[in-house]
């Protein structure tokens, strides 16, 4: 395990099953402003753990917990992917902030939401980012969809707009 480490102030350690996935999860840390990525931690999370370190944690849920959620209308999907994939389909009533945004602006539907966040992209993890992002701003009622995103919600029968 591997994670990369920002100076932020409080830092943000960022795991990944290897060095390899680590420094692509650092790259999208940078592509939201994250620039001060200084290296990985060697031994990963039980070596962060042994140093009694604090941990926080965010509900992960998959697209098939997601697509239920949906139609028992127990969570407010948030969706972080970029304007073209959200042109090709996106959930009806979802909230769309690319990812990259989230840093410089939190809208009030987002802080104001009256259940809990689904964060979605495609794949995991820009949503991942953004769920980090939001808990940084003090939202804490989030969800990090994963393993998955939003396309994957219609073979689970939740029905995509387009446009």
């Amino acid at each position: 395990r591997a994670a990369w480490i920002a100076d932020l102030g409080t830092p943000i350690v960022v795991l990944g099953p290897g060095e390899l996935e680590a420094r692509e999860m650092g790259e999208l840390l940078e592509a939201v402003g994250f620039r001060d990525l200084r290296g990985f931690l060697a031994g990963g999370i039980g070596a962060w753990q042994e140093a009694d370190l604090p941990i926080e944690t965010t509900p992960a849920i998959d697209p098939a917990t997601l697509a239920e959620h949906i139609r028992a209308n127990r969570s407010i999907v948030l969706d972080v992917r970029e304007d073209d994939e959200w042109e090709a389909g996106h959930v009806a009533h979802s909230i769309h902030v690319p990812y990259r945004e989230l840093r410089e602006q939190i809208t009030d539907d987002i802080r104001d939401a009256d259940k809990p966040l689904a964060i979605a992209c495609s794949a995991g993890n820009r949503s991942s980012i953004a769920a980090g992002l939001l808990r940084r701003a003090g939202i804490e009622n989030v969800e990090h969809v994963v393993d998955g995103g939003v396309p994957d919600l219609e073979q689970e029968g939740v029905e995509l707009e387009k446009g």
